[in-house]
Protein backbone atom coordinates (compact mmCIF):
# COMPACT_ATOMS: atom_id res chain seq x y z
CA UNK A 1 0.00 0.00 0.00
CA UNK A 2 1.21 3.35 -1.02
CA UNK A 3 0.65 6.57 1.01
CA UNK A 4 -0.47 9.85 -1.80
CA UNK A 5 -0.77 13.11 -0.92
CA UNK A 6 -3.73 14.15 -2.96
CA UNK A 7 -3.97 18.11 -3.80
CA UNK A 8 -6.78 20.08 -4.61
CA UNK A 9 -5.68 23.81 -6.43
CA UNK A 10 -8.52 25.34 -6.25
CA UNK A 11 -10.04 28.20 -4.64
CA UNK A 12 -13.09 29.48 -3.32
CA UNK A 13 -14.91 31.81 -5.46
CA UNK A 14 -17.41 35.26 -3.56
CA UNK A 15 -17.28 33.64 -0.34
CA UNK A 16 -18.06 30.10 -1.29
CA UNK A 17 -16.26 26.89 -0.57
CA UNK A 18 -17.04 24.23 -2.27
CA UNK A 19 -15.40 20.62 -2.35
CA UNK A 20 -13.47 19.89 -5.05
CA UNK A 21 -15.28 16.92 -6.83
CA UNK A 22 -12.51 15.75 -9.46
CA UNK A 23 -9.94 15.26 -6.83
CA UNK A 24 -12.67 13.38 -4.62
CA UNK A 25 -12.66 10.97 -7.63
CA UNK A 26 -9.74 10.62 -7.73
CA UNK A 27 -8.96 10.21 -4.17
CA UNK A 28 -11.63 7.19 -4.59
CA UNK A 29 -10.07 5.36 -7.34
CA UNK A 30 -7.11 5.11 -5.07
CA UNK A 31 -8.76 4.02 -1.85
CA UNK A 32 -10.59 1.22 -4.50
CA UNK A 33 -7.34 -0.73 -4.95
CA UNK A 34 -5.62 -0.35 -1.58
CA UNK A 35 -3.70 2.89 -1.11
CA UNK A 36 -4.32 5.69 1.66
CA UNK A 37 -4.89 9.28 0.50
CA UNK A 38 -3.61 12.34 2.49
CA UNK A 39 -6.27 14.64 0.98
CA UNK A 40 -5.54 18.58 1.15
CA UNK A 41 -7.90 21.12 -0.41
CA UNK A 42 -5.88 24.49 -1.05
CA UNK A 43 -8.99 26.75 -0.55
CA UNK A 44 -9.15 25.69 3.24
CA UNK A 45 -5.17 26.68 3.52
CA UNK A 46 -4.86 30.31 5.48
CA UNK A 47 -3.66 32.70 3.33
CA UNK A 48 -4.49 30.51 0.25
CA UNK A 49 -4.11 32.81 -3.17
CA UNK A 50 -2.87 32.38 -6.36
CA UNK A 51 0.16 34.58 -6.32
CA UNK A 52 2.63 33.03 -3.96
CA UNK A 53 4.10 29.77 -5.01
CA UNK A 54 5.30 30.12 -0.89
CA UNK A 55 2.20 29.71 0.78
CA UNK A 56 1.53 26.65 -1.86
CA UNK A 57 4.24 25.13 -0.64
CA UNK A 58 3.70 25.63 2.93
CA UNK A 59 0.07 24.17 2.59
CA UNK A 60 1.83 20.75 1.40
CA UNK A 61 4.09 20.62 4.50
CA UNK A 62 4.46 17.09 5.13
CA UNK A 63 3.57 15.53 1.63
CA UNK A 64 4.12 11.91 0.76
CA UNK A 65 6.64 10.74 -1.73
CA UNK A 66 3.83 11.02 -4.52
CA UNK A 67 2.13 14.24 -4.58
CA UNK A 68 -0.89 14.33 -7.64
CA UNK A 69 -2.14 17.93 -7.95
CA UNK A 70 -5.17 18.75 -9.54
CA UNK A 71 -5.91 22.18 -11.12
CA UNK A 72 -7.70 24.56 -13.74
CA UNK A 73 -5.90 26.79 -15.73
CA UNK A 74 -6.50 29.82 -13.60
CA UNK A 75 -3.96 28.13 -10.57
CA UNK A 76 -1.38 26.17 -13.34
CA UNK A 77 1.12 29.07 -13.17
CA UNK A 78 1.19 29.51 -9.45
CA UNK A 79 1.08 25.09 -9.17
CA UNK A 80 4.48 24.94 -11.24
CA UNK A 81 6.14 27.88 -9.44
CA UNK A 82 5.44 25.64 -6.34
CA UNK A 83 6.45 22.59 -8.05
CA UNK A 84 9.97 24.04 -8.33
CA UNK A 85 10.79 24.88 -4.47
CA UNK A 86 9.08 21.22 -3.74
CA UNK A 87 11.50 19.71 -5.90
CA UNK A 88 14.62 21.83 -4.87
CA UNK A 89 13.87 21.23 -1.56
CA UNK A 90 12.95 17.52 -1.68
CA UNK A 91 14.41 16.08 -4.97
CA UNK A 92 12.83 12.58 -4.86
CA UNK A 93 9.25 13.54 -4.51
CA UNK A 94 7.17 12.46 -7.21
CA UNK A 95 4.96 15.36 -8.72
CA UNK A 96 2.03 14.15 -10.66
CA UNK A 97 -0.56 16.85 -12.05
CA UNK A 98 -4.42 16.78 -13.72
CA UNK A 99 -6.83 18.31 -14.10
CA UNK A 100 -8.94 20.75 -16.97
CA UNK A 101 -5.52 22.97 -16.71
CA UNK A 102 -3.02 20.40 -18.15
CA UNK A 103 -4.94 17.90 -19.51
CA UNK A 104 -5.10 19.89 -23.19
CA UNK A 105 -1.12 20.49 -23.12
CA UNK A 106 0.33 17.76 -21.43
CA UNK A 107 3.62 16.81 -23.55
CA UNK A 108 4.49 20.58 -23.95
CA UNK A 109 3.86 21.22 -20.49
CA UNK A 110 6.78 18.15 -19.49
CA UNK A 111 8.91 20.14 -22.03
CA UNK A 112 9.03 23.25 -20.76
CA UNK A 113 8.94 21.78 -16.68
CA UNK A 114 11.52 19.85 -16.26
CA UNK A 115 10.43 19.37 -12.46
CA UNK A 116 7.48 17.92 -13.28
CA UNK A 117 7.23 13.92 -13.16
CA UNK A 118 4.24 13.46 -14.96
CA UNK A 119 0.96 14.62 -16.28
CA UNK A 120 -2.22 12.60 -16.50
CA UNK A 121 -4.27 13.44 -20.10
CA UNK A 122 -8.27 13.39 -19.45
CA UNK A 123 -10.04 11.38 -17.13
CA UNK A 124 -7.68 10.33 -14.23
CA UNK A 125 -9.62 7.22 -12.56
CA UNK A 126 -8.35 4.66 -14.65
CA UNK A 127 -4.72 6.13 -15.88
CA UNK A 128 -4.27 6.54 -12.11
CA UNK A 129 -5.56 3.44 -10.90
CA UNK A 130 -3.00 1.82 -13.66
CA UNK A 131 -0.17 3.91 -11.97
CA UNK A 132 -0.27 2.89 -9.10
CA UNK A 133 -1.48 -0.59 -9.79
CA UNK A 134 1.39 -1.49 -10.27
CA UNK A 135 3.59 -3.86 -7.75
CA UNK A 136 6.77 -1.74 -7.98
CA UNK A 137 6.61 1.64 -9.54
CA UNK A 138 9.75 1.66 -10.20
CA UNK A 139 9.16 -0.85 -12.85
CA UNK A 140 7.05 1.67 -14.79
CA UNK A 141 10.23 3.62 -16.39
CA UNK A 142 10.17 3.11 -19.90
CA UNK A 143 6.91 1.24 -19.88
CA UNK A 144 3.94 3.56 -21.20
CA UNK A 145 0.46 3.78 -19.24
CA UNK A 146 -2.60 4.79 -21.35
CA UNK A 147 -3.53 8.66 -20.37
CA UNK A 148 0.03 9.44 -19.19
CA UNK A 149 3.24 11.68 -19.89
CA UNK A 150 5.71 10.02 -17.53
CA UNK A 151 9.10 11.23 -17.01
CA UNK A 152 12.34 8.80 -17.35
CA UNK A 153 15.44 10.95 -16.80
CA UNK A 154 15.39 13.00 -20.13
CA UNK A 155 12.95 11.06 -21.96
CA UNK A 156 9.45 11.60 -21.63
CA UNK A 157 7.29 8.86 -21.89
CA UNK A 158 4.24 9.16 -23.90
CA UNK A 159 1.50 6.63 -23.28
CA UNK A 160 -1.27 6.50 -25.47
CA UNK A 161 -4.99 8.21 -25.54
CA UNK A 162 -7.25 6.48 -22.62
CA UNK A 163 -10.43 5.62 -23.85
CA UNK A 164 -13.15 7.74 -22.53
CA UNK A 165 -14.88 6.27 -19.48
CA UNK A 166 -18.44 5.33 -20.80
CA UNK A 167 -19.75 3.35 -17.31
CA UNK A 168 -19.48 6.02 -14.98
CA UNK A 169 -21.55 4.49 -12.30
CA UNK A 170 -19.40 1.53 -11.86
CA UNK A 171 -16.91 4.20 -10.52
CA UNK A 172 -17.34 4.57 -6.69
CA UNK A 173 -18.83 7.71 -5.51
CA UNK A 174 -15.79 10.84 -4.74
CA UNK A 175 -14.31 10.23 -1.03
CA UNK A 176 -16.71 12.36 0.68
CA UNK A 177 -15.73 10.85 3.70
CA UNK A 178 -12.49 12.91 3.69
CA UNK A 179 -13.65 16.20 4.54
CA UNK A 180 -14.59 17.93 6.95
CA UNK A 181 -17.60 19.37 6.11
CA UNK A 182 -17.98 22.49 8.59
CA UNK A 183 -16.05 23.76 6.35
CA UNK A 184 -17.83 23.86 3.03
CA UNK A 185 -21.05 25.91 2.28
CA UNK A 186 -22.54 23.31 -0.47
CA UNK A 187 -21.88 20.45 -1.88
CA UNK A 188 -20.98 19.34 -5.85
CA UNK A 189 -22.73 16.54 -7.83
CA UNK A 190 -21.99 15.38 -11.54
CA UNK A 191 -24.71 13.52 -13.69
CA UNK A 192 -23.27 14.11 -17.22
CA UNK A 193 -19.21 14.02 -18.31
CA UNK A 194 -19.04 16.04 -21.47
CA UNK A 195 -20.58 18.80 -24.04
CA UNK A 196 -21.27 17.86 -27.51
CA UNK A 197 -21.25 21.64 -28.98
CA UNK A 198 -18.04 23.11 -30.10
CA UNK A 199 -18.07 27.11 -28.96
CA UNK A 200 -14.55 28.17 -30.06
CA UNK A 201 -13.74 29.77 -26.88
CA UNK A 202 -13.47 26.93 -25.19
CA UNK A 203 -11.24 24.11 -24.34
CA UNK A 204 -13.71 21.59 -22.79
CA UNK A 205 -13.10 19.02 -25.71
CA UNK A 206 -9.25 18.12 -24.55
CA UNK A 207 -10.92 17.09 -21.26
CA UNK A 208 -13.90 15.28 -22.15
CA UNK A 209 -13.75 15.08 -26.25
CA UNK A 210 -17.24 16.20 -27.56
CA UNK A 211 -19.56 13.68 -26.12
CA UNK A 212 -21.70 13.37 -23.21
CA UNK A 213 -21.51 10.71 -21.22
CA UNK A 214 -24.37 10.62 -19.08
CA UNK A 215 -25.18 8.68 -15.37
CA UNK A 216 -28.19 6.84 -13.98
CA UNK A 217 -30.23 9.37 -12.86
CA UNK A 218 -31.17 7.16 -9.83
CA UNK A 219 -27.99 6.28 -9.09
CA UNK A 220 -27.05 10.47 -9.18
CA UNK A 221 -29.91 11.41 -7.02
CA UNK A 222 -29.14 8.62 -4.38
CA UNK A 223 -25.58 10.32 -4.24
CA UNK A 224 -27.95 13.60 -3.30
CA UNK A 225 -29.35 11.67 -0.67
CA UNK A 226 -26.65 10.43 0.89
CA UNK A 227 -25.23 14.00 1.13
CA UNK A 228 -28.30 15.22 2.79
CA UNK A 229 -28.98 12.29 5.25
CA UNK A 230 -24.87 11.91 6.18
CA UNK A 231 -23.56 15.11 5.96
CA UNK A 232 -26.23 17.35 6.41
CA UNK A 233 -25.94 19.17 3.03
CA UNK A 234 -29.09 20.41 1.53
CA UNK A 235 -28.00 22.99 -1.06
CA UNK A 236 -26.34 20.91 -4.09
CA UNK A 237 -23.94 22.29 -7.17
CA UNK A 238 -24.68 20.41 -10.08
CA UNK A 239 -21.67 21.45 -12.22
CA UNK A 240 -22.36 19.13 -15.44
CA UNK A 241 -20.93 21.11 -18.18
CA UNK A 242 -24.15 21.60 -19.15
CA UNK A 243 -26.76 20.29 -17.31
CA UNK A 244 -29.82 20.18 -19.85
CA UNK A 245 -28.31 18.70 -22.82
CA UNK A 246 -30.85 15.74 -22.65
CA UNK A 247 -34.23 17.64 -21.94
CA UNK A 248 -35.97 14.70 -21.24
CA UNK A 249 -33.60 13.22 -18.77
CA UNK A 250 -33.79 17.19 -16.80
CA UNK A 251 -37.25 16.14 -16.93
CA UNK A 252 -37.24 12.93 -15.50
CA UNK A 253 -34.48 13.81 -13.23
CA UNK A 254 -36.75 16.42 -11.60
CA UNK A 255 -39.79 14.39 -11.52
CA UNK A 256 -37.58 11.60 -9.75
CA UNK A 257 -36.79 14.69 -7.16
CA UNK A 258 -39.89 15.12 -6.86
CA UNK A 259 -41.62 11.96 -6.43
CA UNK A 260 -38.81 10.61 -3.69
CA UNK A 261 -39.83 13.73 -1.54
CA UNK A 262 -35.74 14.75 -2.21
CA UNK A 263 -35.97 18.50 -0.10
CA UNK A 264 -32.33 19.84 -1.39
CA UNK A 265 -32.15 23.10 -3.67
CA UNK A 266 -29.79 23.17 -6.93
CA UNK A 267 -28.31 25.12 -9.62
CA UNK A 268 -26.86 24.31 -12.85
CA UNK A 269 -25.22 25.42 -15.76
CA UNK A 270 -28.05 25.81 -18.27
CA UNK A 271 -28.35 26.98 -22.09
CA UNK A 272 -30.57 29.09 -23.50
CA UNK A 273 -31.45 27.59 -26.92
CA UNK A 274 -32.42 24.25 -24.95
CA UNK A 275 -35.10 26.20 -21.94
CA UNK A 276 -38.56 26.12 -22.07
CA UNK A 277 -41.48 27.28 -19.74
CA UNK A 278 -42.47 23.73 -18.78
CA UNK A 279 -38.61 22.85 -18.41
CA UNK A 280 -38.40 25.55 -16.17
CA UNK A 281 -41.12 25.49 -14.22
CA UNK A 282 -40.30 21.90 -13.31
CA UNK A 283 -36.56 22.00 -12.64
CA UNK A 284 -38.12 25.07 -9.85
CA UNK A 285 -40.99 22.49 -8.48
CA UNK A 286 -37.76 20.07 -8.19
CA UNK A 287 -35.74 22.81 -5.87
CA UNK A 288 -33.50 24.70 -8.77
CA UNK A 289 -32.70 28.44 -7.45
CA UNK A 290 -29.81 29.44 -10.02
CA UNK A 291 -28.90 28.74 -13.67
CA UNK A 292 -25.82 30.19 -15.36
CA UNK A 293 -26.15 30.54 -18.94
CA UNK A 294 -22.99 31.08 -21.04
CA UNK A 295 -24.31 33.92 -23.46
CA UNK A 296 -21.14 35.51 -24.31
CA UNK A 297 -22.04 37.78 -27.40
CA UNK A 298 -25.29 40.08 -28.24
CA UNK A 299 -24.27 40.21 -31.89
CA UNK A 300 -25.33 37.29 -34.08
CA UNK A 301 -22.26 37.78 -36.32
CA UNK A 302 -19.91 36.94 -33.39
CA UNK A 303 -22.36 33.78 -32.04
CA UNK A 304 -22.04 32.61 -35.42
CA UNK A 305 -18.32 32.83 -35.28
CA UNK A 306 -17.84 31.31 -32.01
CA UNK A 307 -20.32 28.34 -33.40
CA UNK A 308 -22.87 29.71 -30.33
CA UNK A 309 -25.43 27.87 -31.72
CA UNK A 310 -27.59 30.33 -30.49
CA UNK A 311 -29.99 33.26 -31.57
CA UNK A 312 -29.46 36.52 -30.38
CA UNK A 313 -33.40 37.82 -30.36
CA UNK A 314 -33.62 34.37 -28.08
CA UNK A 315 -31.72 35.32 -24.88
CA UNK A 316 -33.35 38.30 -23.47
CA UNK A 317 -37.13 36.31 -23.61
CA UNK A 318 -34.60 33.35 -22.06
CA UNK A 319 -33.55 35.32 -19.40
CA UNK A 320 -36.72 36.82 -18.49
CA UNK A 321 -38.79 33.20 -17.74
CA UNK A 322 -35.60 32.61 -16.16
CA UNK A 323 -35.03 35.11 -13.39
CA UNK A 324 -39.72 34.99 -12.65
CA UNK A 325 -38.62 31.06 -11.33
CA UNK A 326 -35.31 30.99 -10.14
CA UNK A 327 -33.67 33.11 -7.35
CA UNK A 328 -30.19 33.79 -9.19
CA UNK A 329 -29.54 33.57 -12.90
CA UNK A 330 -26.04 34.22 -14.07
CA UNK A 331 -25.85 35.99 -17.64
CA UNK A 332 -21.81 35.87 -18.89
CA UNK A 333 -20.92 38.08 -21.94
CA UNK A 334 -17.40 37.91 -23.24
CA UNK A 335 -16.45 40.33 -25.26
CA UNK A 336 -12.73 41.00 -27.00
CA UNK A 337 -12.81 38.78 -29.79
CA UNK A 338 -10.45 39.12 -32.57
CA UNK A 339 -12.79 40.00 -34.81
CA UNK A 340 -15.58 41.56 -32.95
CA UNK A 341 -16.05 45.48 -34.12
CA UNK A 342 -17.26 48.48 -32.19
CA UNK A 343 -20.71 47.52 -33.56
CA UNK A 344 -20.80 44.02 -32.30
CA UNK A 345 -19.71 45.15 -28.82
CA UNK A 346 -22.41 47.67 -28.67
CA UNK A 347 -24.67 45.08 -29.61
CA UNK A 348 -23.48 42.51 -26.50
CA UNK A 349 -23.47 45.86 -24.30
CA UNK A 350 -27.33 46.81 -25.19
CA UNK A 351 -28.14 43.16 -24.36
CA UNK A 352 -26.34 43.16 -21.26
CA UNK A 353 -28.35 46.44 -20.27
CA UNK A 354 -31.66 44.89 -21.38
CA UNK A 355 -30.56 41.93 -18.67
CA UNK A 356 -30.20 44.40 -16.18
CA UNK A 357 -33.33 45.26 -15.77
CA UNK A 358 -33.95 42.68 -14.45
CA UNK A 359 -31.30 42.67 -11.46
CA UNK A 360 -30.84 41.51 -8.96
CA UNK A 361 -32.14 38.67 -9.91
CA UNK A 362 -29.93 38.38 -13.27
CA UNK A 363 -26.23 39.09 -12.59
CA UNK A 364 -24.68 40.59 -15.47
CA UNK A 365 -20.85 39.33 -16.00
CA UNK A 366 -18.77 40.78 -18.52
CA UNK A 367 -15.45 39.37 -19.54
CA UNK A 368 -12.87 40.09 -21.71
CA UNK A 369 -11.89 36.99 -23.71
CA UNK A 370 -9.80 34.86 -22.30
CA UNK A 371 -8.10 32.36 -25.05
CA UNK A 372 -7.68 29.02 -23.41
CA UNK A 373 -5.16 26.79 -24.50
CA UNK A 374 -6.60 24.12 -26.28
CA UNK A 375 -9.61 26.52 -27.54
CA UNK A 376 -10.03 26.64 -31.51
CA UNK A 377 -9.88 30.39 -31.09
CA UNK A 378 -6.79 30.61 -29.69
CA UNK A 379 -5.05 28.18 -32.33
CA UNK A 380 -6.69 30.29 -35.07
CA UNK A 381 -4.91 33.39 -33.46
CA UNK A 382 -1.73 31.96 -32.12
CA UNK A 383 1.29 33.81 -32.22
CA UNK A 384 -0.90 37.33 -31.63
CA UNK A 385 -0.93 37.31 -27.86
CA UNK A 386 -1.02 40.59 -26.20
CA UNK A 387 -0.13 41.32 -22.57
CA UNK A 388 -3.03 42.09 -20.58
CA UNK A 389 -2.61 46.61 -19.83
CA UNK A 390 -3.63 47.82 -15.96
CA UNK A 391 -6.71 48.95 -17.57
CA UNK A 392 -8.09 45.34 -18.62
CA UNK A 393 -7.65 44.67 -14.71
CA UNK A 394 -11.42 44.67 -14.00
CA UNK A 395 -12.45 42.50 -16.88
CA UNK A 396 -9.98 40.06 -16.70
CA UNK A 397 -11.49 36.43 -16.31
CA UNK A 398 -8.35 34.68 -14.94
CA UNK A 399 -6.42 36.59 -12.37
CA UNK A 400 -4.28 39.23 -13.06
CA UNK A 401 -1.22 37.77 -12.24
CA UNK A 402 0.91 39.17 -15.11
CA UNK A 403 -0.39 43.14 -13.15
CA UNK A 404 0.32 42.19 -9.29
CA UNK A 405 3.59 42.65 -8.07
CA UNK A 406 2.71 40.05 -5.63
CA UNK A 407 2.94 37.46 -8.29
CA UNK A 408 6.87 38.04 -9.58
CA UNK A 409 6.85 34.18 -9.46
CA UNK A 410 4.27 33.29 -10.70
CA UNK A 411 4.72 35.80 -13.73
CA UNK A 412 8.11 34.18 -14.57
CA UNK A 413 6.41 30.64 -15.06
CA UNK A 414 3.98 32.56 -17.27
CA UNK A 415 6.93 33.76 -19.25
CA UNK A 416 9.20 30.68 -19.74
CA UNK A 417 6.30 30.00 -22.12
CA UNK A 418 3.45 31.98 -22.52
CA UNK A 419 1.87 29.86 -25.69
CA UNK A 420 1.23 27.10 -22.91
CA UNK A 421 -0.96 30.02 -21.03
CA UNK A 422 -2.80 32.23 -23.09
CA UNK A 423 -5.73 32.44 -20.79
CA UNK A 424 -3.90 35.50 -18.95
CA UNK A 425 -3.09 37.13 -21.89
CA UNK A 426 -5.78 39.07 -24.70
CA UNK A 427 -5.98 38.80 -28.25
CA UNK A 428 -5.92 42.20 -30.11
CA UNK A 429 -9.63 43.78 -31.05
CA UNK A 430 -10.93 46.58 -32.82
CA UNK A 431 -11.45 49.68 -31.15
CA UNK A 432 -10.28 48.11 -27.45
CA UNK A 433 -10.06 52.03 -26.08
CA UNK A 434 -13.61 52.69 -26.96
CA UNK A 435 -14.93 49.45 -25.46
CA UNK A 436 -12.81 49.87 -22.54
CA UNK A 437 -14.25 53.75 -21.94
CA UNK A 438 -17.82 52.19 -22.51
CA UNK A 439 -17.17 50.13 -19.53
CA UNK A 440 -15.88 52.23 -17.26
CA UNK A 441 -18.91 54.59 -17.66
CA UNK A 442 -20.34 51.28 -16.13
CA UNK A 443 -18.12 51.10 -13.48
CA UNK A 444 -18.55 54.51 -12.12
CA UNK A 445 -21.91 54.12 -12.33
CA UNK A 446 -21.40 51.36 -10.37
CA UNK A 447 -19.75 53.27 -7.92
CA UNK A 448 -22.27 55.46 -7.66
CA UNK A 449 -24.83 53.93 -7.04
CA UNK A 450 -22.46 52.07 -4.10
CA UNK A 451 -21.77 55.57 -2.53
CA UNK A 452 -25.49 56.87 -2.65
CA UNK A 453 -26.08 54.60 0.40
CA UNK A 454 -24.16 57.34 2.46
CA UNK A 455 -27.09 59.65 1.82
CA UNK A 456 -29.99 57.90 0.30
CA UNK A 457 -31.88 55.81 3.29
CA UNK A 458 -34.20 54.10 0.72
CA UNK A 459 -30.85 52.75 -1.22
CA UNK A 460 -28.97 52.25 2.84
CA UNK A 461 -31.94 49.81 3.45
CA UNK A 462 -31.23 47.38 0.21
CA UNK A 463 -28.33 46.20 2.59
CA UNK A 464 -30.83 45.15 4.84
CA UNK A 465 -34.17 43.79 2.84
CA UNK A 466 -35.17 43.44 -0.62
CA UNK A 467 -37.10 46.44 -1.62
CA UNK A 468 -38.07 46.65 -5.49
CA UNK A 469 -39.41 50.15 -5.66
CA UNK A 470 -36.35 51.68 -5.34
CA UNK A 471 -33.94 49.16 -7.40
CA UNK A 472 -36.50 49.89 -10.17
CA UNK A 473 -36.17 53.30 -9.24
CA UNK A 474 -32.41 53.01 -9.41
CA UNK A 475 -32.59 51.21 -12.76
CA UNK A 476 -34.88 54.14 -14.25
CA UNK A 477 -31.97 57.02 -13.51
CA UNK A 478 -29.86 55.05 -16.40
CA UNK A 479 -29.22 57.22 -18.76
CA UNK A 480 -27.68 54.90 -21.36
CA UNK A 481 -26.70 50.68 -21.99
CA UNK A 482 -23.27 51.23 -19.69
CA UNK A 483 -25.26 53.04 -16.79
CA UNK A 484 -27.73 50.50 -16.22
CA UNK A 485 -24.90 47.60 -16.44
CA UNK A 486 -23.46 49.22 -13.87
CA UNK A 487 -26.59 49.87 -11.33
CA UNK A 488 -27.87 46.13 -12.07
CA UNK A 489 -24.17 45.11 -10.65
CA UNK A 490 -24.73 47.47 -7.76
CA UNK A 491 -27.70 45.68 -7.11
CA UNK A 492 -26.21 42.21 -6.67
CA UNK A 493 -23.29 43.75 -4.98
CA UNK A 494 -26.61 44.91 -2.13
CA UNK A 495 -27.98 41.54 -2.35
CA UNK A 496 -25.21 39.56 -1.71
CA UNK A 497 -24.40 41.94 1.21
CA UNK A 498 -27.85 40.84 2.19
CA UNK A 499 -27.20 37.27 2.13
CA UNK A 500 -23.98 37.86 4.24
CA UNK A 501 -25.16 39.88 6.77
CA UNK A 502 -28.20 36.78 7.44
CA UNK A 503 -24.87 34.58 7.47
CA UNK A 504 -26.89 33.00 4.10
CA UNK A 505 -23.38 31.73 1.93
CA UNK A 506 -25.01 28.59 2.24
CA UNK A 507 -27.36 29.42 -0.34
CA UNK A 508 -27.22 27.54 -3.46
CA UNK A 509 -25.74 29.66 -6.35
CA UNK A 510 -25.23 28.43 -9.90
CA UNK A 511 -21.38 27.47 -9.58
CA UNK A 512 -20.29 30.40 -11.47
CA UNK A 513 -17.44 29.75 -13.77
CA UNK A 514 -15.03 32.45 -13.20
CA UNK A 515 -14.96 36.21 -11.64
CA UNK A 516 -18.24 38.29 -11.94
CA UNK A 517 -17.01 42.02 -13.82
CA UNK A 518 -16.78 43.28 -9.79
CA UNK A 519 -14.40 40.61 -8.28
CA UNK A 520 -12.36 43.25 -7.12
CA UNK A 521 -14.69 45.88 -6.03
CA UNK A 522 -14.51 45.62 -2.29
CA UNK A 523 -16.05 49.05 -1.41
CA UNK A 524 -19.49 47.59 -0.21
CA UNK A 525 -17.95 45.32 1.70
CA UNK A 526 -15.95 48.14 3.61
CA UNK A 527 -18.74 50.28 3.62
CA UNK A 528 -20.66 46.96 5.98
CA UNK A 529 -17.83 46.41 7.22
Amino acid sequence: MTKVTLFSATLGEDGKIEPPLGPLYIAAALEQIGHEVDFRDYQLHEGADCYSADTFVQALEGHQEYVLISCFVDMLPVVLAACKKLKVADPGCKIILGGPGVSGNARELMEAFAWVDGIVRGEGEKTIQAFFGIDELDTLVGDPVAGLVWRDGDTLVDGPERPRITDADNLPWPAYHLLDWSRYSSARVITTRGCPYKCSFCDVAPLWGRRAVYRDIKRAIDEIVMLRDRFGIDKIAIVDDTFVLNRDRVRAFCQNILDRGVKVEWGCFGRINLMSEDLVSLMAQAGCRAIFYGIDSGAQKVLNRTFKELKAETILPALEMSQRYFDRVEASFIWGYPFETLEDFEETLALASAASQFAPKVNVQLHMLSPLPSSPIYLDFEGTLQRPAPEDSNWLLLPAVLLDERAAQVAEVIDMAPHLFPGFFNLPTESRDEKRAYLEKSMRALDFTIGSSLFDKEVLTLMEACNRPTEERLLQTAEDDADRIGIGLALGLFRRTRRRNRKAASTVDSAARGPSMVRQRNDLQKATS
